[in-house]
């Protein structure tokens, strides 16, 4: 198990250029960290399969993503709550989701 800490903002943009260069930084109305890739499906059913295959990893590594859906646009977001922002696991959770884009 990945040791669950936050990461400095240097130390997610150093992770992020390394293991998923497309996830972008960003912050909630708190101010926490978090990191984010959109989808943009052709379908809304081709979106909400790409949710789908999001969940099924998110399972297999249990660690979720916040997942939100606007029609055909998918927001797939990774913080860790517990350590109120973006951990190492999260920054390996964001290359593996990589490959469902």
């Amino acid at each position: 198990m990945v040791e669950k800490t936050a990461l400095s903002e240097a130390e997610v943009e150093e992770k992020l250029k390394e293991m998923a260069p497309a996830w972008k930084i960003k912050k909630n109305e708190k101010g926490i960290p978090y990191i984010e890739r959109v989808k943009h499906a052709h379908s809304f059913m081709e979106g909400i399969d790409f949710v789908h295959q999001v969940a099924e990893l998110a399972e297999e590594n249990n660690h979720h993503p916040d997942i939100f859906i606007q029609y055909k646009r998918i927001s797939v977001r990774y913080w860790t709550h517990t350590a109120s922002g973006v951990t190492l696991a999260d920054a390996q959770m964001a290359q593996k989701v990589d490959a469902l884009f």
